[in-house]
């Protein structure tokens, strides 16, 4: 509708007679517009201008008026394919045209490109981070130590050190945290077959379910008991319960089979950390 009132306003006001030219001119790019649309949403849930930390990502920032910049220059190319065809026309008709077009339409057009982002980033944005707790000194009681006829209360400044164990917990209760988008699932440690990275985030494969969440996998490492996950690539920590075999590969590579049949990759580096973990040389 809005580019059909401008097409209308511009042909008023230049007093030109061909008004069906000018809204086909106007509406053409309205279904480019609508197939992009799905994919701009992606980008923006593939690079998140504001982490979960509410800091601005400069990375993604650039990609979006990248992304953005070659929608515009390939849409004002594809609405004028017919100019290269006509008479009068040709491939220096259809570049003369097309900078035309950017230049006039550029950032009307990057501004609309932003709107669709930011809708993506409010619809896949992930939860806000918690603030880390404050922790609280215990004291012990206050002990006295006599000075003279009088007794002076003395307190013991030193903290109590906050336990190991809190700090590297494996989950409340057996269950590992994890956040995805506007909820938080809380999986069984136990039904947990392996973990992965993927791109900004993490997937917790468990009880055939998948549970993605914005998260580094080495902090997802720091949660898990030792003795009972081991990692075994850079982007994968696989549960040593769930191990059914270990194949050796090519060159001295080795492949873990699960229970369920998945098949994930050794790492080479890693090698030495999955015998610890399983208890025999390979």
């Amino acid at each position: 509708m809005t580019a059909a009132l401008q097409a209308v306003a511009l042909v008023r006001l230049d007093g030109r007679a061909d008004m069906m030219g000018a809204l086909l001119g106007r509406l053409s790019i309205i279904p480019l517009w609508a197939i992009a649309t799905p994919f701009i949403l992606r980008s923006a849930r593939r690079f998140p201008v504001v982490d979960t930390g509410n800091r601005v990502d400069i990375g993604s920032v650039v990609a979006h008026l990248a992304l953005g910049s070659a929608f515009i220059i390939v849409a004002n190319i594809a609405i004028r394919i017919p100019i290269a065809f006509s008479e009068s026309g040709g491939a220096v008709v259809l570049a003369r045209s097309t900078m035309q077009g950017v230049a006039e339409y550029f950032p009307a057009a990057l501004v609309v490109y932003g709107v669709i982002v930011t809708i993506g980033h409010v619809m896949f944005r992930p939860p806000m981070a918690a603030p880390p707790a404050m922790s609280t000194a215990i004291l012990p009681p206050p002990s006295t130590e006599c000075a003279g006829d009088a007794e002076v209360p003395s307190i013991d400044t030193r903290a109590e050190a906050p336990s190991s164990t809190s700090a590297a917990a494996v989950a409340t209760d057996g269950h590992l945290a994890v956040r995805q988008w506007n909820r938080v699932h809380l999986v069984r440690v136990e039904d947990i077959d392996f973990v992965e990275a993927e791109d900004n985030y993490v997937v917790v494969h468990a009880a055939a379910r998948a549970y993605k969440g914005r998260d580094r996998i080495s902090d997802v490492a720091s949660q898990l008991d030792a003795r009972r996950f081991v990692r075994i690539h850079r982007s994968t920590i696989v549960h040593v319960a769930k191990i059914r075999e270990v194949q050796p590969l090519t060159h001295g590579d080795h492949a873990v089979i699960l229970r369920d049949g998945k098949v994930l990759r050794v790492a080479r580096s890693r090698r030495q950390a999955l015998e610890m973990a399983l208890g025999v040389e390979l």
